[in-house]
């Protein structure tokens, strides 16, 4: 979590807490390695599903690589560094662990991109940094070894620092958390790589898009991460934010921006909301690189989004009232009665053992849903499992293999739920009473016998079965057991199925009335368990029949698997800049993205997005020629060595010719460089050769793409700002006293006040203190010049400089010493 002045955040216990620009004591600059070696993350993207096809993890030791940390991150006792193609992750983990967070981290990086439209500058040569200790304790430690007074908040699960653009997490103990974490805290890291900072944006984005993108279901036998999930079991926002909505009293969009509360579940919803249709999520991109590109001071955020959140979207009230809608349909699938519940792909266990309580987790998908049901990649065929129509339920047991002599593991069918049970599902306000339920479960005991229980129901008695020997074989060679239910109009029909050299099978039915039979339901079932870690994977017709996700080289990260979505946006940029010239535009482009859903007419919109193309050329000529070619060009730096980076999103070249002027503090020119290329689709870096005391880059840069022209100006002082810094230069006067320049900058947003205090001492003998204090104001983005002096003393050999700042509402400590020549 990000923290800002403006936000009095509740933090929940666990999760991803704020992030800080905190207490900080920095000695001296620390240096950095070049690692400047290129490594693979072959991903493949299907919409929010990521599966490793292939990636390079190099281990470092103790070996610094270049961060967007810019130096401000160092070793520690027990940690080293390793690196993946765009992550460095510090840590005193298993190598095992290290491979596990560096792999899901990849696979979340084209979804980072893809919800914030671009990647980090310089992101080829640079890595976003990472911490990931083996505890709260031994984060701590190196949190102190980073300069930070305090280690993550104690009520907090990481924090991503606004002075390092780091993110620090630890381990939990739920197994879903500790990969939750680190796709959220790292989300926070990217975010600040982009431009520095991440206070240009309202809670409800840097909240609202890391708890997301972490709201995730992981695979590991597959190698596959599926982002975004919007319904799930584990640490489920759809419950959280279903009991804030109501307890709020259903408050909007707007009221929610407003409101400098942290409201996880709130968030969650309008992220999900914004982004569950083609034109809505349109919008929203616009939206978001228009509040970047606004870069507002942390005090105006919230003003700032507000306008132009109204400003974008072209009817304001019919996205307030269709978040309404929005909330008031949702019905959850999942719901953890008692855990503790893990997930790994499909299959669900215990992460905790208890001898005494049986665990309870319901899966009622909805069928009239409008949002996302189980959204994730549906368990794969299984030659244990018989499931053809939705009249079948079955589950697929996968033992531990030292536990298959104790512990129940098992699924019900969903008789009843009481009326205030009912209710409780609505809001999840109040207390729940799952006594009160109705259920037929059928539960595996001790790897000997199936019992078959109604609950609250003369109807059925108390059976059970033992399992056959053969059956039991098959079990102690392979720890595998399918449970199939059909549901027919006389009877359950119940199949056990192992394999050993081949499928045995086991059968029995039991009879049912015609009441009790139209009762059931196969597609609401509840998976139990008790005393055990036995993984068990629910099979449901409704999710088995969704299309299954597949791998290949694909990098299509929007969930309708819209290929052209990068010519759509820029169309789409084109119209909201050029309404008045392209009669109707918004209205063509609305009717074409409401066709998105549908994938068979993808083929048909991207025709008619082409056709569109050649005609906003006609219409708008060079006017058009930013917004149509997607071009964005900066300048930026790698280290020291500036660079230009040039991004051409089409698929057709564009030539570039720039003339590069460098230019000294009296604004006089002292080199230049001509550059002319023709760039292909892609990021292109163009290194600019700078000369000593550049104080200033001008580029005049000329494009040409398509049959369209484009002159524009670039402009960048020196030193490039990297927030708050602190420098100390000295010199000689003519009557020798020491002369100290003590300069300081930033931040990136905020308020800053404090004060600066120069200190002399002797390394030969003890002497008094020696001090002088001035007061500090700064405002963003602003450097000022502290003077101080110091009368000659041969016995000073040392100056101390500190700045203890508030940056922001956060107390910041930075020191510089200076060794005296005499």
């Amino acid at each position: 979590m990000i923290k800002n002045i403006f936000f009095l955040i509740t933090l929940a216990l666990l999760t991803a807490c704020g992030t800080e620009q905190s207490d900080i004591a920095q000695d001296t600059t620390i240096p950095l390695a070049k690692v400047d070696k290129t490594l693979k993350a072959d991903i493949s993207v299907q919409g929010y599903t990521s599966t490793m096809d292939n990636i390079d993890i190099e281990f470092l030791g103790q070996t610094i690589p270049s961060t967007y940390s810019d130096g401000k991150i160092g070793n520690s006792r027990g940690y080293n560094w390793w690196i993946s193609k765009h992550f460095a992750l510090k840590s005193d983990l298993p190598e095992e662990k290290v491979t596990l967070y560096l792999e899901l981290l990849e696979m979340a990086y084209p979804h980072y991109v893809a919800l914030f439209g671009m990647e980090p500058p310089n992101i080829g040569r640079q890595r976003i940094a990472v911490v990931y200790g083996s505890s709260r304790a031994r984060v701590r430690e190196a949190m102190l070894d980073d300069g930070f007074l305090r280690g993550v908040h104690k009520t907090a699960g990481g924090e991503t620092m606004f002075y390092n653009r780091a993110g620090y997490n630890f381990p939990s103990h739920r197994e879903h958390h500790q990969r939750y974490i680190v796709i959220h805290e790292t989300m926070h890291a990217f975010h600040m790589a982009l431009n520095g900072h991440s206070t240009w944006a309202p809670n409800w984005i840097t909240e609202g898009l890391a708890d997301s993108v972490a709201h995730h279901v992981y695979d590991p036998k597959q190698k596959q991460l599926t982002v975004m999930v919007f319904d799930r079991a584990p640490m489920n926002y759809i419950e959280t934010g279903l009991k804030q909505y109501y307890s709020a009293n259903k408050p909007t969009i707007e009221q929610i921006n407003d409101d400098p509360a942290l409201k996880r579940g709130l968030n969650f919803f309008i992220i999900h909301y914004l982004l569950s249709s083609p034109e809505r999520a349109q919008y929203f991109a616009y939206f978001l690189e228009q509040l970047r590109l606004a870069n507002p001071h942390s005090e105006a955020t919230l003003s700032t989004a507000n306008t132009l959140l109204k400003q974008t979207f072209k009817d304001w009230q019919a996205i307030e009232q269709g978040f309404a809608d929005f909330v008031k349909e949702i019905k959850p699938s999942f719901h953890i009665v008692s855990g503790p519940w893990e997930q790994n792909g499909n299959a669900y266990w215990l992460r905790n053992t208890d001898s005494d309580k049986l665990a309870r987790l319901d899966i009622n998908p909805a069928n009239t849903a409008t949002h996302p049901v189980m959204d994730f990649p549906a368990p794969a065929k299984h030659e244990l499992i018989n499931i053809a129509n939705n009249n079948q339920a079955a589950a697929l047991i996968e033992f531990e293999a030292s536990h298959i002599h104790r512990g129940e593991i098992g699924i019900a069918l969903q008789l009843a739920r009481s009326e205030h049970n009912k209710q409780y599902r609505t809001t999840f306000i109040g207390t729940e009473r799952p006594k009160e339920d109705h259920l037929l479960s059928f539960t595996v005991i001790d790897g000997e016998r199936i019992v078959i229980e109604s609950s609250h129901s003369e109807e059925l008695k108390t059976l059970q079965i033992a399992l056959t020997p053969e059956i039991k074989h098959a079990i102690a060679q392979n720890n595998l057991l399918g449970l199939n239910i059909e549901i027919d109009q006389s009877q359950l029909n119940i199949t056990v199925k192992a394999k050993y050299n081949q499928v045995i099978k086991q059968q029995f039915a039991i009879p049912l009335t015609k009441a009790l039979s139209k009762s059931l339901d196969a597609e609401k079932i509840s998976l139990l368990s008790k005393n055990n870690n036995h993984a068990i994977t629910p099979y449901l017709f409704s999710h088995i029949s969704l299309r299954q996700r597949v791998s290949g080289h694909t990098q299509v990260t929007n969930p309708w698997l819209f290929k052209q979505s990068n010519l759509l946006s820029r169309l789409f940029k084109t119209c909201q800049q050029h309404l008045s010239q392209l009669n109707n535009c918004d209205t063509e482009l609305s009717n074409l993205m409401a066709k998105i859903p549908s994938t068979e007419q993808h083929t048909s919109i991207h025709t008619e997005l082409t056709l569109i193309l050649h005609h906003y050329i006609k219409q708008l000529g060079h006017n058009g020629f930013k917004t149509l070619s997607g071009f964005d060009s900066h300048i930026y730096f790698n280290q020291q060595d500036a660079f230009l980076r040039v991004y051409n999103p089409s698929d057709f070249d564009l030539k570039m010719s720039a003339d590069v002027s460098f230019l000294n503090d009296n604004k006089e020119i002292i080199n230049t460089q001509h550059i002319s290329n023709v760039l292909s689709s892609g990021t292109h870096n163009l290194d600019l050769v700078l000369p000593k005391d550049t104080a200033r880059i001008v580029v005049e840069q000329q494009l040409q793409w398509q049959s369209l022209n484009y002159q524009s100006t670039l402009q960048q002082t020196l030193p490039f700002f990297n927030g708050v810094e602190l420098t100390v230069e000295h010199s000689k006067s003519d009557k020798g006293n020491w002369l100290f320049n003590v300069t300081l900058s930033g931040p990136y947003s905020g308020r800053t006040t404090g004060t600066l205090t120069l200190s002399a001492n002797s390394y030969e003998q003890a002497i008094a203190i020696n001090s002088q204090q001035q007061a500090v104001e700064i405002v963003p983005y602003e450097e000022k010049t502290y003077r101080f002096e110091l009368a000659p003393n041969r016995l000073l050999n040392l100056v101390t400089v500190t700045a203890l700042l508030d940056v922001d509402g956060e107390a910041i400590k930075i020191v510089k010493h200076v060794k005296l020549s005499h």
